[in-house]
């Protein structure tokens, strides 16, 4: 039992410490370029574009059903109409089933 644990060791204590460190620092460039890419690509920033569009349209909505609406409470509307938007549409993607 205890001989295998000491050839574990020592193929262990063979390795490099600077390839596995290496490799590593490799490993870790891939995956933040992924998640670069994933943060800047043109899907993402379609999305966000649209949600600020719907924001502002919501908005504009808004004032014009409630102009006498102070600054906080409009913000508080907007941010709970557009929660309420959220909500429904990941309810609506919760009947899809994926095949």
């Amino acid at each position: 039992m205890f001989s295998n644990l000491k050839k574990s060791i020592e193929n262990f204590q063979k390795v490099n410490p600077k390839s596995l460190w290496l490799s590593f620092v490799q490993s870790q460039k891939v995956n933040r370029k992924d998640y670069a890419d994933l943060l800047t690509s043109n899907t993402e920033l379609e999305t966000l574009a649209d949600g600020r569009k719907l924001e502002a349209m919501v908005g504009e909505q808004i004032k014009t059903d409630f102009p006498e609406i102070s600054d906080k409470s409009f913000e508080l509307l907007v941010d709970a109409t557009m929660h309420l938007i959220r909500k429904k549409q990941l309810q609506a993607t919760d009947d899809i089933c994926f095949k």
